[in-house]
């Protein structure tokens, strides 16, 4: 079925495409005005990327995507070997485009014997029972009452399934909440529920995009004790653990488990096992063993009581770890083809299986376990036997690149990347993940040497992108001389004419950051995606945190930047607003005379802020003018980036005040603008309704 059939009379969808795992377009729906090869790449990568965070945390077969913003969304469902995007109106429910997705997800699946409910294609999500919800919205006959409603929507966030997560919100919302709930079923207003969504949402999708800061500063409010629904509270301890491990808080993470573990009591079986899993994991994690097996097969007992073989699966793996760390080979084999066995759509029993193999010097087996296996974690497997097949890679070697990639940014990890990237100088994937990882410990100068050097060399684009978008975060936190959007070509040739050799970090590359003249001030680079952070989510984080430095984005449309300072906006910057200079000059306040003496004796454009000082200082404009075009210049620049939804995000931080001491021109309340924004929008939709319904 093509795609103008397959979404006919499908209300609320607009233009789609379907595209292989690398972000080939395999077939557009027809829109001139349309470019689907930059939208299939960015939606490549998003993919890859949650699917490899995802099957990293232990979570089976990416499903289905659902983003959405003020002024568009999307929707995606993932299939081994392709996948399918649609962009569907941010102002309609998805119910029916959701049915199209699942159908193209899972041809062979039964349909619904009610024809207004939404089956779930079995590879997204086999152990979690549909929620059959009207196209209306409304909880049909046969859906799951208030309190079991609550119940799945917990199994379905921990697995992180938020497409079917959305959906029990739904059904909670509409179900009469019962004179006494038992405990975890707790009811909320509306509002209230949203905003718990919300924010649950975004902190699950922050930890699994490996922003483990962003994800638990969304989950803290949720995990007070003073939140009110202990289903909530108990889910943002749990990802708020999760967060903690990924950033090596081990501490941290023991208190959380802790408090998951004690709430668990109060709810059921399932989430008693779960905590426990969670526990045996952080006790692997932390070298004791013994104690970590002991919690696995509590936690397998209870499993057992639900049969839910999502956790058994899990338990099995994480016992196979266990007993890999021991030594002890047979036991982790063992243990990993019950995983295997227990769960066989989810990639991470073989994952592991190949892993070991490669480890062990067996390329044939890794390939053999790998054989069916269309995942990211796969791919890049297969990529490494490759290379090592070539000899341009030590089988020790590629154990210990797949080993520190995945972990946080160290000391210990950067010299491991260092020596192999050396070693093995044609292995790029090295050297690119050695350059990331210096600019989120913020080594600047190291890492823009790097990522120089790397755009010399055959990259594909979208690794070619991602160099680029690293160049682009380095030049604004340092404020170098190149402007953030135009990065250099590459690096120059050597004076022979050979290319020039890939650098090597100095022993000052490694040092701590006080140590390096004129970085001291400089904080580590945070980054992710605007598909899983939404911009103005993370505006109002930055805002509410009180930060106090550079954000950059890039999107399809452009780079974009903006400065704060303790929480306000005092400076911003987009492909389509103007500068405060073309600004004063639209508005009548400057001629195009003194427009030229203010810039005479610059040989480069000033910051916007400088320039409006300078025609203050000659007498060109008053301050207050000066100050309500910098107010309008950061209006207009925000307006234009909250409707990216597709991109990359960094976040560079400074000390002190902006510009070394010297206080912003102007400070804009990021929450008042938002608000305005979002209200504008709210009354254009209800205006465009209103005229549908004369019409």
């Amino acid at each position: 079925m093509t795609l103008p059939s397959l979404f006919e009379g499908v209300p609320g969808t607009r233009r789609a495409l379907v595209a292989d795992p690398s972000g080939r377009v395999l077939e557009a729906s027809g829109d001139e005005a349309w470019a689907p090869e930059q939208d299939a790449a960015a939606t490549a990568m998003m993919v890859g990327y949650l699917a490899t965070a995802g099957s990293a945390c232990g979570f089976g077969q990416l499903g289905r995507i659902q983003v959405r913003g003020p002024g568009s969304a999307s929707l995606t469902a993932v299939r081994p070997d392709a996948y399918l995007r649609v962009e569907v109106d941010p102002n309609r429910r998805t119910a029916e485009a959701e049915k199209v997705l699942a159908r193209w997800a899972d041809p062979d699946a039964a349909p619904s014997a009610d024809s207004g409910s939404l089956p779930l294609p079995a590879a997204t999500n086999p152990s979690l029972p549909s929620v059959p919800v009207s196209s209306a919205g409304a909880a049909e006959a046969g859906a799951p009452g208030h309190e079991d409603a609550w119940t799945l929507l917990r199994r379905a966030l921990v697995r992180a399934h938020l497409t079917d997560a959305s959906r029990l919100q739904e059904a909670i919302a509409e179900a009469p909440p019962p004179a006494q709930p038992r405990p975890g079923a707790e009811p909320l207003a509306p509002e209230a529920l949203r905003g718990a969504m919300q924010r649950m949402v975004e902190g699950i999708g922050n930890v699994l995009a490996g922003d483990t800061v962003g994800g638990a500063r969304s989950l803290r409010e949720l995990a007070s004790p003073a939140h009110p629904n202990l289903s909530f509270r108990w889910l943002a301890l749990y990802w708020s653990a999760r967060a903690a491990m990924g950033g090596s808080g081990l501490e941290a993470a023991r208190l959380l488990v802790k408090d998951a573990l004690e709430l668990s009591r109060q709810l059921d079986v399932e989430a008693r096992g779960v905590s426990q899993l969670i526990a045996a994991e952080l006790l692997a994690r932390a070298g004791e063993g013994d104690k970590s097996l002991t919690w696995l097969r509590e936690a397998r007992s209870r499993f057992d009581r639900t049969a839910d073989q999502w956790g058994l699966g899990r338990t099995w793996l994480v016992e196979a770890r266990v007993w890999a760390a021991s030594g002890n080979d047979g036991e982790s084999l063992a243990a990993a083809n019950r995983a295997k066995e227990t769960d066989p759509a989810w990639d991470g029993p073989p994952i592991f299986l190949a892993e070991r193999a490669l480890a062990l010097g067996d390329l044939d087996g890794t390939e053999r376990t790998l054989s069916g296996i269309r995942t990211p974690m796969a791919d890049r497997l297969r990529r490494v036997v490759e290379v090592v097949r070539q000899g341009l890679l030590t089988q020790a070697d590629a154990t210990e690149y797949l080993r520190v990639n995945v972990g946080p940014p160290t000391t210990q990890a950067l010299r491991a990347l260092e020596r192999i990237a050396n070693a093995a100088p044609r292995f790029l994937q090295a050297r690119e993940a050695l350059a990331w990882m210096l600019l989120k410990m913020g080594k600047y100068p190291a890492s823009r040497e790097t990522f120089t050097w790397l755009l010399s060399q055959p990259l594909g684009p979208a690794d070619r992108a991602l160099v680029m978008l690293g160049l682009s975060c380095i030049a604004s936190a340092t404020r170098a001389a190149e402007k953030a959007s135009e990065p250099p070509a590459g690096p120059a040739p050597a004076p022979n004419g050979e290319p020039r050799p890939p650098p090597r970090l100095s022993e000052s590359a490694l040092a701590p950051r006080g140590a390096q003249p004129g970085f001291s001030g400089l904080d580590a680079v945070f980054s992710g995606r605007l598909s899983v952070f939404s911009l103005p989510d993370l505006v109002e984080f930055l805002r509410s945190a009180r930060r106090t430095g550079v954000l950059v984005c890039s999107s399809p449309s452009g780079m974009g930047s903006m400065r704060f300072n303790d929480g306000w906006i005092c400076g911003a910057s987009a492909p389509a607003t103007p500068s405060v200079a073309e600004l004063l000059f639209r508005t009548g306040k400057l001629t195009p005379e003194a427009l030229g003496r203010g810039t005479a004796d610059q040989e480069e454009p000033p910051p916007d802020d400088l320039i409006g000082e300078r025609l203050v200082q000659l007498g060109l404009v008053d301050a207050a003018t000066v100050e309500q075009t910098l107010r309008l210049q950061i209006e207009q620049t925000l307006r234009e980036m909250v409707k990216w939804t597709d991109g990359e995000f960094a976040f560079s931080r400074e000390a002190g005040e902006q510009g070394g001491g010297r206080p912003p021109a102007v400070r804009v309340d990021a929450q008042e603008l938002l608000l305005s924004f979002f209200k504008e929008m709210d009354e254009f939709s209800r205006g465009l309704a209103s005229s549908d319904v004369e019409a």
